[in-house]
């Protein structure tokens, strides 16, 4: 149990280090590149500068959090195996694969906050950072209007000439309304939609074209739909910056959303599956310390396992982009990553507990 605890700590305290670094870096980077562009919104510099950085900080925390969390099992790992640290707490009596199921079960409890901090700041926090961006950082932060944005509603698809208001005031709505078969049978316009009283009011509903349009088919009096201002609004976004209830309405029953369902149903597995890679991360520290048991120097660990996270992150963003391609499940594309390696990390770690490899 000491050791464990030991082991545990010196991966906590690189991790805490390492995440706090690499955050300070990429926020400098990045106000660097950005400050003109805030500073051209016309706010107090201070002020504006200030709250570009609160808003933009969640988001490299999370971005950066499973980097942290390799390097700092692998440093600590490493630094360990190098120093005989290892050897001697399986001469202890102590097996490796206790060693890392510690640190994994430490970086399944960092996966939980990070899930948590992910759902209740990050989203918001991007969510209003765009905003802001959008009205071209502003004081106000207000935009006024943004031009042909284009949802889906089940069999309907909806262009928007003008969003306004942050969504209550639409102009130019376009409903090209698809059988099942995908062909478009009806196209209708409104030339003005205002949100009141919790239903839209519409004005000028006329019928432009479609199988039903010879058909003598009487116009609409009304648009019937479950869409609401925030969808308008909020849709656009990317989808991992959405929360699991937004993302569950673009896969429900109403199906609403820009792009297909599997797209969102893929994204909505990978908000699950996301912070799982801090749990991984131990693991896949392990395949370095202890695939190369005491070859070389510490550097090449480092730099081995460094190899191994950058080829997890290829493999899962091509795989990520079949899921929301269709060409994989979304269970598959989001899940498949973390269980490969996970697997290969396992038969690493449990080869070395048996053979004691080059010990």
């Amino acid at each position: 149990m000491i050791l464990s605890r030991y082991l545990m700590k010196a991966f906590l305290g690189r991790f805490a280090m390492l995440l706090a670094g690499l955050v300070i870096f990429l926020q400098t980077l990045d106000l660097l590149a950005t400050a003109n562009e805030v500073l051209a919104g016309g706010g107090d510099p201070l002020p504006s500068l200030a709250r570009y950085v609160m808003l933009r900080l969640p988001s490299l925390v999370e971005t950066v959090a499973p980097l942290a969390a390799l390097l700092g099992a692998l440093t600590a790992m490493v630094g360990m195996a190098t120093t005989s640290e290892i050897l001697a707490m399986r001469a202890a009596g102590r097996s490796v694969l206790s060693l890392v199921g510690g640190l994994v079960s430490v970086g399944f409890a960092l996966s939980v906050l990070l899930f948590v901090f992910s759902e209740t700041v990050v989203v918001r926090a991007s969510g209003q950072l765009e905003d802001w961006r959008d009205a071209g950082f502003k004081a106000d932060g207000q935009v006024e209007s943004s031009e042909n944005s284009w949802i889906m509603e089940g069999n309907t698809i909806i262009r928007v000439g003008h969003v306004m208001r942050d969504g209550t005031v639409l102009n130019d709505v376009r409903l090209f309304k698809q059988d099942t078969d995908g062909n478009i049978n009806d196209i209708l316009s409104i030339r003005l939609a205002l949100w009141e009283n919790e239903r839209w009011t519409t004005f000028d509903i006329k019928r432009l074209g479609g199988k039903v349009a010879g058909e003598n088919e009487p116009v609409p009096e009304a648009w019937d739909t479950h869409l609401k201002p925030e969808h308008f609004v909020r849709f656009a976004n990317h989808p991992n910056e959405l929360s699991l209830n937004a993302l569950q309405e673009y896969i429900g029953n109403v199906a609403i959303g820009s792009r297909p369902a599997y797209f969102y149903d893929t994204w909505l597995q990978q908000k699950i599956a996301g912070p799982i890679v801090l749990a991984l991360m131990p693991l896949l520290a392990a395949i370095a310390a202890f695939a190369h048991h005491r070859r070389g120097s510490s550097v090449v660990y480092v730099v081995w396992g460094v190899t191994i996270g950058f080829a997890f992150v290829v493999i899962d963003n091509i795989i990520l982009a079949m899921g929301q391609f269709g060409s994989l499940p979304p269970l598959v594309a989001a899940w498949l990553p973390i269980a490969l390696f996970a697997t290969f990390g396992l038969w690493i770690v449990f080869n070395f507990e048996h053979t004691g490899a080059r010990t």
